[in-house]
């Protein structure tokens, strides 16, 4: 009986004795409940720190951040976000935080109204993505290398036909 009690010792001190794993560099991250501004924490710690006081939206010079639900999201149906941090800057409780990556849950999807689909050539939304994240060839719809876009919108404000709209990555 002494032994089963002096083996559990030595694999509980073991195991004690091994580093620990980093947590944030494997956990995954919450998804997002809506879209949220540029540098947003994640969004369980979203949800908790953001108590909707509209400093962001009032902040924000292109006019795509709003308070829905005492939540800061962002709505980039009629212009884009530049990235430009100035809601980061004001966000008094780290719910939007500089040391965030400034990048925008959101890419676009290209519909069959496409000119560029449609047999017309066109090439605006790949010439105003400042990333190159998008690549148009004739007569087909524009592919979006998804690991370069940052989601600014940029592409869609672009499009006068309206193909393009920006869903959730």
């Amino acid at each position: 009986m002494s032994d089963a009690i002096d083996s559990n010792r030595r694999g509980f001190l073991t195991r004690l004795s091994k580093p620990v794993r980093a947590l944030s560099a494997e956990a995954e991250p919450t998804p997002r409940a809506a879209p949220r501004p540029p540098q947003a924490v994640d969004e369980a710690l979203f949800e908790r720190l953001c108590d909707g006081c509209g400093k962001c939206a009032e902040a924000c010079p292109n006019s795509i951040v709003h308070i829905r639900e005492s939540l800061a999201r962002i709505d980039m149906d009629y212009n884009e976000c530049t990235l430009c941090q100035e809601c980061s800057k004001v966000c008094p409780t780290g719910a939007l935080n500089l040391s965030v990556k400034a990048q925008i849950d959101l890419v676009p999807s290209f519909s069959q109204g496409c000119d560029n689909y449609l047999q017309l050539t066109c090439h605006l939304c790949q010439s105003s993505c400042k990333l190159a994240a998008i690549h148009i060839e004739e007569d087909e719809l524009p592919r979006l290398e998804t690991e370069l876009c940052n989601g600014c919108g940029q592409c869609q404000s672009s499009c006068y036909v309206n193909a393009i709209s920006m869903v959730a990555s």
